[in-house]
C-alpha cells in the first residue's frame, strides 16, 4: 500500500500509525490557480510538503515526490512505475475531493482506499451521533459536549471555575500604550527559498505579497511557534482577543492555524500543551478557556457542519445578496481606515485575526450586499490558513448569514462596534458618530439600510427586535434619507471613490 499524503496531512505520527510501504506527495499547480491562492499560502504548502518529504526520507521511508501541472498528470506518472497499486489516503477534508481523486486513480487502473483521518479530535460518526440527537446545531452545546468528552478544564463533572466560558472577560479594549510581544519569525531556509522561486516562476497575478514570508514550515518550527505563544502571548490572549488595533497585526493571537491546518501540529497536543502550562499556575483561566474553545469547539464544529451540510451550504444565499465584490477588497484605495488597514495586512501576510475577518471584512460585505459565493472565493484566495472546509461555514454561515445553519441572526454591526473595540476610527477620514453627510461613517447608513431591507426575516428575532424599535423612532423622512445615503455609498464604493 502507498499512502498519498495531502498538503494538509503532514503529520509524522499519522504516517507511523498507518505504516504504509511508501509515501506519495504531489505538488499539483492547478490546485493553486483555482482559486488563485495567496503567494504566501503557496510557499507555505510547497515548502512544508518538501520539508516533510525530506524528513520522512531521513527516517527511512520510501518517498515519491511528484511535481506536475495537474493531479491527473501526476497520478499517471505514479502508476507508470507502480501499475495496479493501491493508493490509500486519509479522508480529505474538502468536499468532493476524495471522489474526484478516486475517479482519477481508477482511470489510471489503480485502486483507491479511503482511511479515517486521525487529525481530527472527533471522527464523523461521533459528531453525527451528537448532532442527530439535537434539533439544531449550537456551538455552546457542542463545546460542552467536547469538554465533557475530553475532560479538558473539567473537575468532578463540572467546568473548572464554575462557568463554561468567560466571554464577558474577553472583550476588553487595550490601553493606548498597549504593545504585545512580537511573534516568533522563521527565516526561510534553502528549501523554502526554492519554494519561493517556484511560486515566482509558476504563479503570476495573484492577490498578495510574496516578500516577507516567515511562517513555520516544519514540525520543529511549529512546535517552537506553539511554545512562543504559550510563553509570550497566551496570558493576555483572552481579554484582548476581540480587539481591533492599528499598531499590531498579531495581537496576542496564537497564529497557529496554518500549522494545525497543515497537520504539523495536532489539535490535541496544542490544547494539552496549553493546559499543562495552566496547571503550573499563573495563567488566567479566561485566556486558557477562550483558546481551548477555539480549538476543541469552533474548529471541530466548523469542519463537521461543513461535512454534513455540503454542497447546499456552499450555494446558500438566503438574503439574496448579489452585488459584486467591490474593488477595495483587491487593494483599491479606500478612506475607510479599518478596511484599508485589515486588507493591507491580508495582502502583506495572508492573515487577519478572527474579529477582523468577521466584524470588519465580512460585516462590511454583509451590509454592502456582496454575493456570498464571491466573498467566499476571496477569503479562500486571500488567507494562508484558508481551505474550503474552513471558509464555507465561516464566511457563508457566520460572516454574511447566507445560511441559518450556524447562526440565528446576522453578525451585523455599525461603525460603533468597530470604534468600541479598537482605535481605527480615531484617525479615519470618516466620523463614526455620524450617519448622514459626506463625512459620516459608511458602516452606519449601510447598517440601518441592511436592517430595514431584511426586516421581514429579522424582526422576529428577540435579539434584534429592540433595534427595530430604535429605527421606528426616526421619522419616515429621516429613514428615507439614511437609506438614500446607503445607496449613494454603494454606488461610490463600486466605483472605488471612497
Amino acid at each position: 500500500m502507498t499512502l498519498w499524503v495531502l498538503g494538509d496531512q503532514l503529520n509524522h505520527a499519522a504516517v507511523r500509525q498507518l505504516a504504509p510501504k511508501r509515501v506519495l506527495l504531489v505538488e499539483a499547480y492547478e490546485l493553486g490557480r483555482t482559486p488563485p491562492m495567496h503567494p504566501q499560502k503557496l510557499v507555505l504548502f510547497f515548502s512544508a510538503m518538501r520539508h516533510f518529504a525530506q524528513e520522512l526520507r531521513e527516517l527511512g521511508w520510501e518517498v515519491i515526490y511528484l511535481q506536475a501541472e495537474t493531479l491527473e498528470e501526476a497520478l499517471a506518472r505514479f502508476f507508470e512505475g507502480y501499475p495496479g497499486e493501491t493508493l490509500a489516503q486519509m479522508q480529505p477534508a474538502d468536499y468532493g475531493f476524495a471522489e474526484r481523486v478516486q475517479a482519477m486513480v481508477e482511470r489510471a487502473e489503480g485502486r483507491y482506499r479511503s482511511l479515517p483521518n486521525p487529525l481530527w479530535l472527533l471522527q464523523p460518526e461521533e459528531f453525527d451521533r451528537w448532532a442527530d440527537s439535537r434539533k439544531t446545531y449550537r456551538l455552546e452545546y457542542f463545546y460542552r459536549f467536547m469538554r465533557q468528552r475530553t475532560g479538558y478544564l473539567m473537575q468532578g463533572g463540572q467546568p473548572v471555575g464554575g462557568a463554561w466560558n468567560y466571554d464577558a472577560e474577553n472583550r476588553k479594549t487595550p490601553p493606548p500604550s498597549y504593545r504585545p510581544p512580537p511573534p516568533l519569525r522563521f527565516v526561510p531556509d534553502a528549501l523554502t527559498r526554492q519554494a519561493i522561486q517556484t511560486v515566482q516562476e509558476k504563479f503570476t497575478g495573484h492577490f498578495g505579497a510574496l516578500e516577507g514570508f516567515d511562517w513555520p514550515v516544519t514540525r520543529q518550527e511549529a512546535l517552537q511557534a506553539l511554545e512562543d505563544f504559550v510563553q509570550q502571548r497566551l496570558a493576555q490572549f483572552g481579554p484582548y482577543q476581540d480587539a481591533l488595533l492599528e499598531q499590531s497585526w498579531s495581537m496576542h493571537h496564537s497564529l497557529l492555524s496554518p500549522a494545525i491546518n497543515l497537520g504539523l501540529l495536532h489539535p490535541k497536543e496544542v490544547v494539552e500543551r496549553v493546559l499543562a502550562e495552566y496547571e503550573k499556575g499563573g495563567l488566567p483561566l479566561a485566556s486558557v478557556e477562550g483558546f481551548v474553545r477555539q480549538v476543541i469547539g469552533w474548529r471541530e464544529y466548523i469542519y463537521h457542519i461543513y461535512r454534513r451540510e455540503m454542497p447546499a451550504l456552499a450555494n446558500a444565499n438566503q438574503l439574496q445578496a448579489h452585488r459584486p465584490l467591490p474593488p477595495l477588497f483587491w487593494g483599491a484605495p479606500t478612506r475607510m481606515r479599518c478596511l484599508s488597514t485589515v486588507i493591507e495586512r491580508v495582502r502583506q501576510r495572508g492573515y487577519a485575526h478572527h474579529i477582523e475577518r468577521l466584524m470588519v471584512l465580512a460585516n462590511f460585505a454583509l451590509l454592502f450586499g456582496v454575493n456570498p459565493q464571491e466573498l467566499n472565493a476571496w477569503f479562500v484566495a486571500a488567507f494562508v490558513d484558508s481551505a474550503d472546509w474552513v471558509m464555507v461555514p465561516n464566511v457563508l454561515g457566520m460572516g454574511v448569514f447566507a445560511s441559518p445553519v450556524l447562526s440565528s441572526k446576522p453578525y451585523a454591526a455599525s461603525g460603533k462596534y468597530i470604534a468600541r473595540m479598537g482605535n481605527h476610527c480615531k484617525h479615519c477620514s470618516f466620523r463614526v458618530e455620524e450617519t448622514q453627510g459626506e463625512r459620516a461613517c459608511p458602516f452606519n447608513s449601510l447598517y440601518w439600510d441592511f436592517m430595514a431591507q431584511h426586516r421581514a426575516l429579522l424582526e422576529a428575532n428577540p435579539r434584534l427586535g429592540v433595534l427595530y424599535k430604535t429605527w421606528e423612532k426616526r421619522s419616515s423622512k429621516d429613514q428615507a434619507a439614511v437609506r438614500h445615503q446607503a445607496q449613494q455609498w454603494r454606488q461610490r464604493i463600486d466605483l472605488g471613490e471612497i
